[in-house]
């Protein structure tokens, strides 16, 4: 397959923010694989990202398809919010002109005979067939990240590592059910502690894990990313390439280039790119009386109960907390948010803001850029023009 394209269905996108606010729903990490390496891999193409237009110059198909008049023909649309699995992929190849493929009352896939750029093809109704599938995993909500990266990773894990052998660990390091653990090249590790018993290990190639650390499966460590000395990792969680780790951390998902590099706990969570949690931080990830949790809900500006008992926390990208810092259960941070002060922060942090519960203030978009642009530089990244649009765009969306 040559190329197919990975379209955000309007209601997801909204539904994924704060995550979302800085991405296309296929950028998400869970598992090992972001949402469109995964769909890349599994159906051997280039994906084409259809998304929110302020989004498409970065990653949309704007690059690749330059004018509207361009027209694709026999072009298959695929939603990002579905992870793909062994019972869809055979369908999708199946698949000819006008038909779809569903799960339940959500499209999974259709392929158009033509397609004209910009013209939503999602909306069109006529099917000459229509396939059914029962069971795939489905990407509502920013919780559904972490609620369900253990069953992605342990998926991701067998698809990625049949038929290959893991290169060995050297040093004084201690393997339990080795065959389940998978180690890419150039790894650094002394005197740490895998345990795949309860589900499987991957650690990408440049991962340095520290004397000390304890990793209990199922775990992805991606490429390049560092455990400082004494980390504990339990199951279900991924930590993004090039991050910087240390503490507690328990079914989470970090992605890349974020750090929380010290002792601290942090459970149910999800931590967008380029986000720093100082030194002793901790997230509360259960209530007091046990009930279940309520949540930020965007659209209705206001906190919503869901069917969710550990929740810990949601931060978008570029946010930080200053040290010692304490998240109380079930927190949404916007991005380029900057919190410090006493006592347990707001549990809905408008992005582009300073301070806490005492005091906050809404950074100039000219200190965003500057702080933006320094983080990066340390990591050798450049603050891009793109990155520029789109944190200009949301800024003057929220603020102007």
């Amino acid at each position: 397959m040559d190329s197919f394209i990975l379209y955000d269905g309007s209601q997801e996108w909204k539904n994924l923010r704060p995550i979302t606010l800085t991405r296309p729903i296929s950028e998400i990490r869970l598992g090992i694989l972001t949402i469109r390496e995964r769909w890349e891999k599994y159906l051997g193409g280039k994906a084409l990202i259809l998304t929110k237009p302020y989004l498409s110059k970065k990653y949309g198909m704007g690059k690749n398809f330059p004018t509207v008049k361009d027209v694709l023909k026999n072009i298959l649309f695929i939603n990002s919010s579905l992870i793909p699995n062994e019972e869809l992929i055979p369908i999708i190849y199946s698949l000819k002109e006008d038909e779809a493929i569903f799960f339940k009352e959500k499209m999974v896939a259709v392929r158009r005979s033509h397609y004209r750029y910009r013209i939503d093809p999602i909306h069109l109704k006529k099917y000459k067939k229509i396939y059914h599938i029962h069971q795939v995993v489905y990407i509502q909500h920013p919780w559904d990240i972490f609620i369900k990266n253990e069953i992605i990773l342990k998926q991701d894990f067998s698809f990625l590592t049949k038929g290959k052998n893991s290169f060995s660990l050297f040093g004084k390091n201690r393997l339990i059910f080795k065959e389940k653990i998978f180690l890419e090249e150039d790894l650094i590790a002394e005197n740490i502690v895998l345990n795949a018993k309860l589900g499987p290990i991957y650690l990408e190639r440049g991962v340095q894990i520290m004397e000390g650390s304890m990793i209990r499966g199922p775990v992805a460590i991606c490429k390049k990313s560092t455990l400082n000395m004494g980390t504990k990792v339990y199951g279900s969680t991924t930590i993004g390439p090039f991050c910087k780790v240390g503490g507690e951390i328990m079914n989470s998902v970090i992605f890349s280039y974020s750090n929380k590099a010290h002792d601290g706990f942090l459970g149910n969570t999800i931590l967008g790119e380029w986000c720093n949690l100082g030194a002793g931080t901790n997230i509360s990830n259960l209530r007091n009386d046990y009930s279940n949790v309520t949540v930020w809900n965007y659209e209705k500006k206001d906190f919503f109960p869901i069917n969710v008992q550990f929740f810990g926390l949601i931060m978008g990208d570029y946010s930080k907390s200053s040290i010692n810092t304490q998240f109380n259960t079930a927190t949404i941070v916007g991005i380029n948010a900057n919190i410090f002060g006493y006592g347990f922060p707001p549990r809905y942090i408008p992005s582009f803001t300073l301070g806490g519960i005492q005091e906050r203030k809404v950074v100039s978009f000219k200190e965003v850029c500057e702080t933006a642009e320094r983080m990066m530089k340390r990591r050798n990244v450049p603050f891009s023009f793109s990155d520029k649009e789109i944190l200009e765009y949301l800024y003057n969306s929220m603020y102007e």
